[in-house]
């Protein structure tokens, strides 16, 4: 009888191979099943063994009555028949061709109490080999594009098996770098706009609150898009790493918001309290509802008066309205250019006059005086104190009369309008210079430590050196020692740590130095400066960085100026001067630490000071400058004593 599967040969001979050996599709790579295909195929072949129990009662269709029956190789046998020749081949029980070949995607064997290799035949072990490979790529292969995903927002959802998720993370990644963009444009185009974030308030607060949804966000899109693409059956130790992996991720994205989202609450509280909204009888009324270019151009020129108070939180002067303002100088600021004088008076100023027209002048006509120019209690850096103690209610409806009076008086003494005023005590110095690492100065004398003119002993010394990297502390004595130098020296020493904060002080410091430059400033500044200026101001210091600073000191004995009988119409020409000459190239701006050129000892003979009835060791820029070179006399050029 003819085997119709066999090529109607009816003369083969009796031990030539089966006719499925010849069957394409058997040569085909192994069907992989998973469990519940695989149970329903050992469920199959029980059957089928139950009706058909010998090959003698049921040939094979189409077969002759004494051909050997092939089992099928999915067939759950006994080991001993691992040494059929035919075992690793496909085959079909009766009346159920089965031509491929199988092997389990999980361990069933193992429950089943037999062998992978009776399950599947010999070709088992290399097709579970194979198929870990794979699994074991597929899994490496969906940890790279989660990175990806973590990196850039929606990136890892490219590798998604669906076309909706696919198409989502383009969207969320589109998004994603868009708004990067805009925030490299505006960091390259316009860095203070970008930077004006920084001061304001209600903004900050929304940053606050949008930061940490924005984390949940994208960590939520994080843990959504490693579930989506790994393989659907993963191992115990790929579990534990794919947890490991968004676990870390996730912490690497929701940390830095947090701490992003809790600087910008501690800087919108420390601005709120510093330039909260107040009420000044001496501040310009400016609509802030306009861009900061019509700002300016409606204000070419910006004076600020910046106040050093001799205040600390052990001394507790302010309190007890016993507080002087031993620091006082006045930034003259061009707001087109950037240009800035900065003119520096002496704490002895006597007679500081009033404007005409205020209710101190009646108080005081002929100046803040009580008709003794050497009387302490009337030094102009008592006017504070003065006005606050005893003539509140003569400055009117304000919340700063102490420095409105002392704005008046020394806008008065040098022909200007003084527009804001920024007080900073000791303490308040002490920890801003801490709170953006220091400063780098060049000393030129060497300075005491705590000593003072009536014979404390210092407690150390500040040495001569270029590029002298100051803490808190030692800037804050660098800026007020004065026991073995003069009040006009440490003038020019304050000047020129204003220059090194200016210079150094740049915004990437500011940002990594947020919270602790917060938490400072929020203490120990008082300033007039509503917070809708504050984006302005932004735009401007940025502008003075690169533009042109000079100095007007007014020193005992120097230029005609007498600080116990100032002559005020000849230091307001002087001033006039100082502005003007701001726009020199001679004052423009550089770097005299780090950056700087030092010079030579050996090659370079140290200059000596030209004495001077004060014995000032201010070095000058000639004997008959008014106005002098912040970098030049800022620069490395020790003194000889």
């Amino acid at each position: 009888m003819a085997d119709s599967h066999s090529g109607g040969d009816s003369h083969a001979p009796r031990h030539a191979d089966p006719w499925w050996l010849d069957d394409p599709e058997s040569m085909e790579d192994t069907h992989i099943l998973g469990r519940r295909s695989l149970e329903q195929a050992l469920r199959d072949e029980q059957m089928s063994a139950e009706k058909h129990p010998s090959t003698e009662d049921h040939p094979r269709h189409g077969g002759y009555d004494d051909e050997p029956y092939y089992a099928p190789t999915h067939a759950l046998t006994v080991d001993a028949d691992a040494d059929d020749p035919f075992a690793d081949v496909g085959g079909s029980t009766a009346g159920f061709p089965r031509q491929g070949r199988y092997a389990m995607t999980e361990d069933y064997s193992a429950d089943a109490g037999v062998s992978a290799r009776s399950v599947s035949g010999v070709r088992a072990p290399a097709a579970a080999a194979q198929h870990d490979s794979h699994d074991g790529r597929a899994f490496r292969r969906s940890a790279i594009w989660t990175v990806l995903g973590a990196a850039v927002p929606g990136l890892g959802l490219m590798e998604s098996r669906r076309d909706s998720h696919r198409r989502f993370g383009l969207a969320v990644t589109g998004l994603a770098l868009a708004a990067l963009t805009v925030l490299i444009i505006m960091a390259v185009t316009s860095p203070a706009a970008l930077a004006s974030v920084a001061v304001r308030p209600r903004l900050l607060n929304v940053i606050a609150i949008a930061l940490p949804v924005v984390a949940v966000l994208l960590v939520a899109l994080l843990v959504f898009t490693h579930l989506d693409i790994r393989p659907a059956r993963i191992t115990h130790p790929q579990r534990w790493i794919s947890a490991v992996l968004v676990g870390t991720l996730s912490l690497a994205i929701a940390a830095p918001m947090a701490i992003s989202a809790r600087y910008a609450r501690d800087e919108s509280a420390a601005l709120s309290k510093i330039f909260a909204e107040s009420k000044s009888g001496t501040r310009p009324s400016i609509d802030y509802n306009q861009s900061v270019a019509d700002i300016w151009r409606q204000k070419p020129r910006v004076n600020v008066l910046l106040v050093g108070g001799d205040d600390s939180s052990t001394r507790q002067y302010r309190q007890h309205g016993e507080m002087n303002t031993d620091t006082m100088m006045v930034a003259s600021i061009d707001t087109q250019t950037g240009n800035t004088t900065i003119i520096q008076v002496p704490r002895n100023l006597a007679n500081l006059p009033f404007p005409a027209n205020s209710e101190l002048h009646k108080i005081y006509p002929n100046g803040f005086s009580n008709g003794h120019g050497d009387d302490s209690d009337f030094f102009a850096n008592a006017v504070w104190s003065t006005v606050e103690n005893d003539h509140k209610a003569a400055m009117g409806d304000t919340d700063y009369p102490g420095a409105d009076a002392l704005k008046l008086g020394i806008g008065q003494a040098l022909g200007l309008s003084i527009d804001y005023f920024v007080m900073l005590d000791i303490d308040g110095l002490q920890k801003l210079v801490d709170a953006v690492g220091g400063v780098t100065v060049n000393v030129n004398e060497r300075l005491p430590i705590a000593g003072n003119t009536e014979g404390k002993v210092p407690t150390g010394y500040i040495e001569i050196g270029p590029d002298q990297h100051l803490n808190g502390y030692r800037a804050m004595w660098y800026a007020r020692s004065r026991s073995a130098s003069t009040d006009y020296d440490r003038m020019g020493r304050q000047s020129c740590l204003m220059k090194a904060v200016l210079d150094q002080v740049s915004p990437q410091t500011v940002l990594t130095r947020f919270e602790s430059i917060a938490a400072a400033s929020g203490d120990m500044v008082v300033s007039d400066i509503p917070q809708g200026m504050l984006p302005a101001f932004v735009e401007l210091v940025m502008r003075m960085r690169d533009a042109n600073v000079n100095r007007l000191l007014f020193v005992q004995g120097k230029n005609g100026f007498v600080a116990y009988d100032p002559n005020y119409n000849l230091m307001r020409t002087q001033v006039k001067e100082a502005i003007a000459d701001a726009s020199s190239s001679k004052n423009r701006n550089k770097p005299v630490t780090s950056s700087s050129p030092r010079p030579t000892p050996s090659a370079t003979p140290t200059p000596t000071p030209t004495p001077s009835n004060s014995g000032s060791s201010t070095p000058t820029a000639s004997a008959t400058a008014v106005s002098q070179s912040v970098t030049d006399v800022c620069a490395y050029n020790p003194i000889q004593k």
